[in-house]
């Protein structure tokens, strides 16, 4: 019998999930509380559960993506929540960006009731969520995981199971610190070769072909130049994770000196009221300390 697969959250990142579940066959279930993506989930052959209490009951393994700590809590540990209604043997899966501790305190509630705890998130952004191609980083009982490791590869194409509960959101917490300090470092470096004059088209040439590659700078460089702050990672839930990871450094007792620059220039633009812009509008602040707008070399 095919696993029933339960979904929570169908946002930018869930909604392409959950369809890429139904595209492998999967029953699937699910709640959200925007009337337009259960829609399309229903469109695609899913059913609408009443309630997420209902939705566990019905499903044996329940997925959730959401944007905030705060959220996810409340979803599962509410009086009407996931872990009140799963059955003994489920699985539950969460895909968010949440701390350690926060999976920890899941995991324990779940336990007490003879169900399954997986932190498991993603990355790849809404682009590999509908090519079902996400790098999934899980946590949790390695039976369990490969338990359900064919709902994983319905989503993701890197699955890599990291360890013991929290394992997951350790690993998600640590790239999007990396990417923070990328991106600052990337426009910081940016300015200064302006400032040098130079073109900066012919040093992120160089760069491209030089040990100082990355990622960051393959992707974010074309849309600095474009000056193109349409959000695809909101800088709210991008300070929130770096947030959580400078929380998780100084619980491990190690500074982040990078880190706290990366969290400072996100801070700042959330301070300007960027929250609802993508990441990269920390290149505004940097700006306006540099006294200098990138690719206007008479802006100073």
């Amino acid at each position: 019998m095919m696993i029933q697969v339960g979904y929570v959250g169908l946002g930018s990142m869930g909604l392409p999930m959950a369809l890429n579940l139904r595209k492998a066959g999967f029953p699937l279930h699910v709640v959200s509380r925007s009337r337009g993506p259960i829609e399309q989930a229903i469109a695609a052959g899913a059913t609408e559960a009443a309630n997420y209490s209902g939705l566990a009951a019905t499903a044996d393994v329940v997925c959730t993506c959401l944007p905030m700590p705060a959220d996810v809590e409340r979803v599962y540990l509410d009086a009407d929540g996931l872990v009140a209604g799963a059955r003994p043997g489920n699985v539950l899966i969460d895909h968010s960006t949440i701390g350690p501790a926060s999976c920890r305190k899941i995991a324990a509630a779940a336990q007490a009731r003879g169900v399954h705890f997986l932190d498991a998130p993603v990355s790849g952004g809404p682009a590999g969520a509908q090519a079902g191609t996400l790098g999934i980083m899980v946590g949790g009982e390695r039976a369990v995981f490969e338990q359900v490791r064919p709902v994983l590869d319905a989503m993701g194409k890197t699955v890599v199971y990291l360890g013991l509960i929290g394992s997951g959101a350790v690993a998600k917490l640590i790239n999007n610190l990396l990417v923070g300090v990328h991106q600052r470092a990337l426009i910081e470096m940016l300015l200064v070769g302006q400032s040098a004059g130079v073109d900066l088209d012919a040093l992120h040439q160089v760069l491209m072909g030089s040990s100082g590659r990355s990622v960051v700078l393959e992707m974010m460089y074309p849309r600095l130049k474009a000056r193109d702050l349409a959000p695809k990672f909101r800088t709210e839930l991008f300070h929130k994770d770096l947030r959580l990871a400078m929380e998780m450094a100084a619980e491990c007792g190690v500074r982040s000196a990078t880190g706290e620059a990366a969290f400072e220039a996100v801070a700042a633009a959330m301070a300007a009221g960027l929250g609802s812009q993508d990441s990269l509008a920390m290149l505004l602040p940097l700006e306006q300390e540099a006294g200098m707008r990138l690719f206007e070399a008479d802006s100073r």
